[in-house]
């Protein structure tokens, strides 16, 4: 097996197009079927089959790709997986500004806790 590089994910995304189009093409020719284009269906019927076993031999390239279960949600739901990045930024960046809030408030009660303990106090 090996490593998966730019080129194994290029491959398996231009197989996914070209199997794509090609039960696209299966589609429109059974909904416009007739005697006469039943040598193209089974061309195209044999050529969904060659894409999918083109897929199927390239699945061993991905063996150790692991996918987010949330982007499979993004999915699921219609969204973008791509937008899936951007929200986890925009996450990240609102937890960074909580946590700095919460330093700043330690930090504050560190310095007058240390101001107070170091007055000496007259009683």
């Amino acid at each position: 097996m090996e490593g998966n590089g730019p080129g194994q994910f290029k491959d398996l995304v231009d197989t996914l197009e070209d199997l794509s189009e090609t039960i696209r093409h299966v589609g429109i020719v059974a909904c416009d079927f007739d005697d006469q284009s039943q040598d193209v269906l089974n061309t195209k019927i044999n050529d969904m089959v060659k894409g999918l076993k083109k897929l199927n031999d390239l699945k061993d390239n991905f063996q150790q790709v692991q996918v987010p279960y949330e982007v499979l949600s993004y999915i699921d739901q219609g969204r973008n997986p791509q937008l899936y990045t951007k929200d986890c930024l925009e996450r990240a960046k609102l937890k960074n500004v909580e946590v700095k809030d919460k330093i700043n408030s330690l930090q504050a009660f560190r310095d007058t806790l240390a101001k107070e303990l170091t007055v000496p106090r007259d009683t």
